[in-house]
C-alpha cells in the first residue's frame, strides 16, 4: 500500500509541474503577443492562440506517458 501511494504522489507531482510548465509557455506565448502586437500588428494574437491550443495535446500525451511509466515502474518493483 505504501508503494501505490509513493506511486501516485509521485505521479501527480510530475503531472502538476507539466501543466505548471505547459500554463508558462502559454502565458508566456500571450504575454509575447500584447508586447508585439502595435509593432506587427493584431495577427499575432491569432499565432499565439495557434500556439496554446496546439500545445494542449502534447500535455495530454505528456501525462498519459508519465502516468503509464510510473505504474509500470510500480509493478515491475511490486512484482520483485
Amino acid at each position: 500500500m505504501k508503494r501505490i501511494i509513493f506511486t501516485f504522489r509521485h505521479t501527480l507531482h510530475i503531472v502538476v509541474a507539466s501543466i505548471a510548465v505547459e500554463l508558462g509557455l502559454d502565458f508566456g506565448a500571450g504575454a509575447t503577443a500584447a508586447i508585439l502586437a502595435p509593432f506587427v500588428g493584431a495577427w499575432i494574437y491569432g499565432l499565439a492562440g495557434v500556439i496554446v491550443v496546439g500545445s494542449l495535446p502534447f500535455l495530454g500525451l505528456n501525462v498519459a506517458r508519465v502516468a503509464r511509466r510510473e505504474w509500470r515502474r510500480h509493478r515491475l518493483i511490486a512484482d520483485d
